[in-house]
Formats: structure tokens, sequence, C-alpha cells
């Protein structure tokens, strides 16, 4: 049994994949790098089995928030557990899928990686998690419900995983990154008090952002606030400018920034309340800092 777990790893779609609607394409591109799901199952992930996944780090390292921040990503819907196996002849399947998935942290994450190239928000939406070797695979998949036993022929898996996926991608899958959630934040509160601006003001926003969707571009939020300065609450300003970076978890919260929204008849979704609350933790990649598009 220790063979099969050599040539065999343990890989976990997270919440956030599937409700991006992005497990399928991932199934695809781990087929084209080699490595063949052979066994799959969706289930919700109930905190238990993370603190189960995640013991060591729990005992150690984790503070409170990141227990909230997870709680939340669990809350989005299912996951999408599987076993690959690796084609490869040589090499150390663990290390080589290690290598395809990319960094934890998605804005160190290489082009060519799966957290970079599919769009991975920060390390706690990171859409992917791969066992680190055979004995945390055999304990993983155990968790989650798989074994060699539930290993199916090729052609059956390619065909029954590949239904599953389409099975369970959602109607209107979430398509926004983290630049693509601020723009869209920002862009509600400058709609909601557009009436309210001197014509003056107005002309000045659209001269400086002709297209709304780049409001969410690195150091957008310092130039939209200066242009409304004197129309707005203060407030509401700072939460313009704010990039929602680590840099920033020590003069703005969340529960701040609802409550300032609230007071405008504005709210946030589930989604953007996640990407932008732990993107203050977690350093978020940015196409706007990078200045490449993503692929998916």
């Amino acid at each position: 049994m220790n063979d099969f777990w050599e040539r065999h790893v343990f890989v976990l779609f997270g919440s956030d994949a599937v409700y991006r609607g992005l497990h399928g394409a991932l199934v695809a591109r781990l087929c084209a790098e080699g490595f063949s799901p052979v066994a799959a199952t969706m289930l919700t992930a109930y905190p238990e089995l993370i603190d189960e996944l995640y013991a060591d780090l729990i005992a150690g390292q984790w503070q409170t928030w990141r227990y909230r921040l997870v709680d939340a990503v669990l809350a989005l819907g299912p996951a999408m557990a599987l076993i690959c196996r690796c084609d490869a002849s040589d090499g150390d399947a663990h290390e080589l899928m290690a290598k395809i998935k990319g960094n934890q942290h998605p804005d160190q994450a290489r082009p060519g990686t799966l957290r970079r190239d599919f769009g991975a928000i920060n390390s706690i939406l990171g859409l992917v998690h791969s066992s680190d070797g055979p004995p945390e695979s055999r304990r993983e998949s155990a968790i989650f419900g798989l074994g060699p036993e539930d290993v199916m022929p090729a052609e059956q898996a390619g065909l029954e995983i590949d239904y599953l996926c389409r099975l369970t991608t959602p109607h209107a899958p979430e398509r926004r990154d983290f630049d693509g959630v601020l723009s869209a934040v920002r862009t509600r509160v400058v709609a909601a008090v557009w009436g309210r601006l001197g014509d003056g003001v107005r002309a000045g926003v659209r001269a400086a952002f002709p297209d709304a969707a780049n409001l969410g571009a690195m150091g957008v939020g310092k130039t939209l606030a200066d242009l409304l300065s004197g129309q707005l609450p203060e407030d509401l300003l700072e939460m313009l400018r704010c990039e929602f970076e680590p840099s920033w978890r020590e003069r703005i919260r969340l529960g701040t920034v609802q409550a300032v929204l609230q007071r405008h008849d504005l709210a946030l979704s589930p989604w953007e309340r996640l990407v932008l609350e732990s993107s203050l933790h977690f350093s978020p990649f940015r196409a706007s800092r990078t200045g490449t598009a993503r692929p998916c």
C-alpha cells in the first residue's frame, strides 16, 4: 500500500475553486501536466475536517482570525477531493505536484503554475491543496473519505470526474479576482453618491476613469478619494482609499467598512467580504501590480 502513495497524490480543490467554477478546468490542467485523477468526491468540508487536515498548524501557529476566514471559505459551498496518479516515469510525484501547484502565496507564484494561472487570490483563497508526501496523502485522503479502493480505471474515471465537475459548476460562477472585487465595491460607492456630486467633480471622475472597471487598480483609491474630497464624509473617503492589503490592517477593519457602507444603503456580498478581509491578512495577487493579465 505504501507503493500506491508513491505514485498517487491527494489533491483538494477548495470551496473557492468550485464557487468560481474552476474545478473542471483544473482537472483538465492536471491531466495535461501528467496527473490523471482516478478518484474524486464532492463534499461539504465541515470545520471538523479542516481541523483534522491542519491539526499540526492549528496547534502551533493558527490564530482566531484564521479560523474565521477558513470558516467563511467553507461557507461558499462544497469542495472537491481527488486522488491523482502521477504518469511520469521518474521524479517524486508529490514534489512534481507542488511545483505544478505553485507557491502558497499567489503573489509569489510563477506563471505556468495553477495558482498563478487560475487566479488564486491569496493564501486563504488559494484554490488548491496537495499533500506533501506519501504519509500525508494516505492520511489526508482518508479524512475526506477517499482511498485506493475508490480508484477507477482511467477511462471511466475521466468520464465520471468530468461529468461530476459539470454537474457541480455553478450556473453563475464568481469570476472576479481581487482587483475585480475592489473595482465593483468602489463603483457601487461612486454610483450611490453620484447625484450628490457637483458637475465639475463628476466631469473630473469621468475624465480620470473613463473605464469604471479600472477602479480596482493599484493606487486608484487615493486618486478617487482626492477627486471626491470635500464631497463625501471622511470615513467613506478612507474606505475608498483603502487598498485592502496587509499594510492597511492597522488602519481599517472590515467591520468598520461594512458599517460605513450600511449607512449609505450599500453592502458587501459574501465573496467581496471574504476577498477583502482575507487580503488584509495575506497579500493578494493583483494583475494591476504586475501589469499582466491572468491567462484564465
